[in-house]
Parts: structure tokens; sequence; C-alpha cells
């Protein structure tokens, strides 16, 4: 049994395979014919079912001596000439397409042209605040220099007044001593001033009775 139905089998398969299938749908498109009919049948005897415009895409669904029988996206079936059927839509539909995609790259690359300005002036501004940033800090660090120099300045200033100091203390002791040194010479003046007084009428008595005898 098995041996009898296996070439029976095989047959059916070859039919299949050179036979136009009826499942095996492809994907064709309308050419740039402004419009094409879709006929009931292979040949311009048959009736026409609907005009088909140009970038109509249509479903294949077999090929026969140069027509082929499609299905439209709203699911209506009819024969075309196959020479009227691209692999491509056609060439405004392909058109418009770029054009949309060359749109879209265009504002894409408005986007990033934005963002590298955006970015370009986010780089100055941090530029502009390193350098801020920098001149605060050699202020700062001048501030700090000029705050220890007055700090040195302070301590040598506070080091002459204490030397002042000691000099006017020791000049007033000079003074003082200078003033009781005189004091002292000017009393021994007197005093010498005194006995010279006293001393001499002694001695001019003296000398005139030592001139007598």
């Amino acid at each position: 049994m098995m041996a009898r139905t296996l070439p029976f089998l095989l047959l059916l398969a070859l039919l299949a395979s050179t036979t136009p299938s009826a499942f095996a749908a492809e994907t064709r498109y309308v050419s740039d014919q402004l419009q094409i009919t879709l006929r009931t049948g292979k040949g311009t005897e048959h009736r026409i079912i609907r005009m088909l415009t140009s970038g109509t895409e249509v479903d294949v669904l077999e090929t026969d001596d140069g027509y082929a029988r499609v299905r439209t996206p709203g699911g209506t079936e009819g024969w075309v000439l196959t020479r009227f059927l691209m692999d491509q839509p056609a060439a405004r539909e392909r058109i418009a397409e770029n054009e949309a995609r060359v749109q879209a790259m265009q504002a894409r690359f408005d986007e990033l042209q934005a963002r590298a300005e955006r970015v370009e002036a986010l780089e100055k501004e941090n530029a502009r605040l390193q350098a801020e940033l920098e001149e605060l800090r050699e202020l700062s660090a001048d501030t700090v220099a000029v705050h220890e120099e007055n700090q040195r300045l302070e301590e040598r200033f506070a080091a002459r007044e204490d030397e002042l100091e000691r000099l006017r203390e020791e000049n007033a002791r000079l003074q003082d001593r200078s003033a009781k040194t005189w004091f002292v010479r000017g009393a021994g003046v007197v005093l010498v001033g005194i006995l010279v007084g006293l001393i001499l009428p002694h001695l001019r008595r003296r000398r005139r009775s030592w001139g007598e005898f």
C-alpha cells in the first residue's frame, strides 16, 4: 500500500511546483503609469473591476501568460498586466519617502547642531568661570599674603613701640639723673663759694697779722 501511494505523492508535489501557487503571495507595486486596469480575467475582453493608481501596493497571488492575479489592500482580487508591476514603490512614492527621510535627517542635524552650540556655549561659560576662579584664587593668595605682611608690620610696629617706650623711660631716667647731677654740682659750687667766702677773710687777717710781725 505504501509503495503505491509514494509515486502518487511525488506526482502531486511535482504538479504543485509547476502550477501557479495561490498561497505564496508576493508584494509588488503598480508602476509609474497613471492608472492600470484591474480585470476579472486575463485579457482586455474581461470586465474592468477598478482602476489602480500608480504606487498602489498589491499582493501577487499568481502569474500566467503575462498577467498577474493580484489582491489590493482592500481585498479586491483581479488580473493586471505583469509589466505594469514593479518590485519597488513608484518613483514619486520613493521621492516622497526620501524627502521625508531628508527632512527627518535635517531635523536631526538641526537638533545636533543646536546641541553642539549649547555644548560650545557651556564650554565657553565653563572656561570663563574657570578663569574667574583662578583670579579669585590669586586674589585670595594675595589677600593671605597681605594679611601676613600686615601681621608682620603690626609685630614690627609693636616692637618699635616697645623700643620707643623703653627709650623714653631711659631718657627720663637720664634726664632725672642729669638734673640731680647738676643740682649736686650747683650745690657744690655754692658750698665752695660759701666756704671761700668764710675762709678768705680769715686768711686776709692772718696775712695782715703776719705782716705786722
